[in-house]
């Protein structure tokens, strides 16, 4: 097997040496400040879907267990498939009277719930005064409807629905 001549092992230590001092240069050393409520996403770069309406007195409630299921309100629906839920659970689904289309989906009475796999969940703007053009799903804030995390799904404008897929339940809403 054949050594590195001693110029080429010169030249690696010299490279080393180049990039660790250039590493040790004064810059930051913290990351930058995480935005506070008041910069939220929603004021920078999204509007939620303003839909005024939904009843707080609708409620759809269900048991599901490790086989899957389904929850409907309406045209708003969570599917459930087998395996994502690992002990019969009681869910609760509103859509409640606000400002902006959302739904609020609780398990056990808790804000939050993970799924041991990615559930479906089904919005339905068909009440909106103006259908949105490409909107997309947030997992949002419910206090303050600030956008925490855009949910990946698919938009079906012919049904004034949008379906997105989620592990986890707290608070969704659209965006235009």
């Amino acid at each position: 097997m054949r050594t590195p001549s001693r110029s080429v092992s010169l030249f690696l230590c010299t490279a080393l040496a180049l990039t660790l001092a250039h590493c040790s240069e004064s810059g930051p050393t913290t990351p930058a400040a995480a935005p506070t409520p008041s910069m939220s996403r929603v004021d920078a770069r999204h509007d939620l879907l303003a839909c005024p309406g939904g009843n707080d007195d609708d409620v759809a409630k269900k048991v599901i267990g490790p086989n899957g299921g389904k929850l409907r309100l309406g045209k708003f629906v969570m599917v459930v498939p087998p395996g994502a839920v690992p002990e019969t659970t009681t869910f609760v689904m509103r859509v409640p009277e606000a400002q902006v289309l959302k739904v609020r989906i609780r398990a056990r009475d808790t804000m939050h719930y993970t799924f041991l796999a990615p559930v479906q969940i089904t919005l339905d703007y068909s009440r909106c005064a103006v259908a949105p053009q490409d909107p997309t799903a947030w997992y949002v804030d419910e206090g303050t409807d600030a956008e925490l995390e855009q949910m990946p799904g698919f938009n079906n404008s012919a049904a004034q629905t949008f379906t997105l897929q989620t592990g986890h339940l707290s608070g969704y809403a659209l965006a235009n």
